[in-house]
């Protein structure tokens, strides 16, 4: 479809159909699935499934939800992350709403989940707490790793943490709507506002991307200071590492996603501070993408 046609849409003056407003998809030249891009979009104009805009792409748009449809095209075109245009990112399975002061949760952190359910079972007991296992999320964003740990595991007393206040108030809202496990939601600057000895596993996705990083551009709308670290990407990771090893029960874990190459790194700062059992873990992709190891006291 031309951009005439967009334009002559826009203005009331021509109705397509359904088959005709997916064409639109030739014009998202920066996107990976621009057809799927048009799908979500017009499914979300109109209300319905990706299932029914296949069996019924006969159907004519009305106005409304025309000028539905090609608003958010144009954000598309713009380069706006479709998840931010529809409002909701899908994580373990679990929907999110995201809005530009989160990052949008990536399948790659979802490895995080995987290693730390393998790690504790869901008859993990603790010797204190009720037998509660104290968790905490540094940088919780939109919440997908607290809130996806609530879901799965019951026996988890789980806190989640952002520097941003307008951030935790969006991952509250989906711990409220996903998690009947409740999560609690502190604004601070990594691990400052807790007492040392206070938690079992301490899990976090920090900021690591370089300042000078060539990918930077295509994450350009998401919030910049949940990508960007100083010292070539690795100053979070030092700042919670440093305190991890006070705050972490004895034999308490800690894991983190980081760079794919960034591993080694990341392994010489928790060798610094003592901690050891270091494990490496691949993403789906082949790339290192999580680190983990057990504090200085652990057994």
């Amino acid at each position: 479809m031309s951009e005439s046609v967009i334009q002559k849409q826009s203005n009331n003056e021509k109705y397509i159909s359904v088959k005709e407003a997916l064409k639109t998809q030739t014009q998202l030249t920066q996107s990976d699935s621009p057809l799927l891009d048009c799908h979500l979009l017009l499914g979300q104009a109109l209300g319905k499934p990706r299932s029914w805009l296949l069996a019924h792409d006969d159907y004519i748009l009305s106005t409304s939800e025309s000028a539905s449809y090609f608003s958010a095209f144009q954000q598309r075109k713009e380069g706006i992350p479709i998840a931010y245009i529809l409002g909701e990112q899908e994580f373990w399975s679990l929907r999110f709403t995201v809005n530009q002061s989160t990052l949008i949760p990536r399948a790659e952190t979802e490895l995080l989940i995987e290693a730390i359910l393998d790690r504790f079972p869901p008859d993990t007991k603790k010797d204190h707490s009720k037998g509660r296992v104290q968790v905490i999320d540094l940088g919780t964003g939109a919440g997908p790793i607290a809130i996806s740990l609530a879901s799965e595991r019951k026996h988890f007393k789980i806190v989640a943490t952002d520097r941003s206040f307008d951030t935790l108030c969006t991952a509250q809202r989906n711990s409220q709507q996903v998690s009947s496990n409740k999560v609690v939601f502190v604004q601070c600057d990594w691990l400052t506002a807790f007492e040392d000895g206070q938690f079992d596993l301490i899990v976090s996705n920090p900021p690591y991307v370089e300042a000078d990083d060539k990918h930077l551009e295509s994450l350009k709308h998401e919030p910049y200071n949940a990508l960007v670290a100083d010292e070539k990407g690795l100053g979070d990771f030092r700042k919670i590492i440093s305190s991890a090893e006070q705050k972490l029960r004895k034999g308490g874990m800690i894991i983190l996603e980081h760079g794919y190459d960034q591993q080694s790194a990341v392994e010489g700062i928790l060798v610094e501070y003592g901690f050891s059992g270091i494990e490496k873990l691949k993403d789906l992709n082949g790339q290192d993408r999580v680190i983990l190891a057990y504090g200085p006291d652990a057994k």
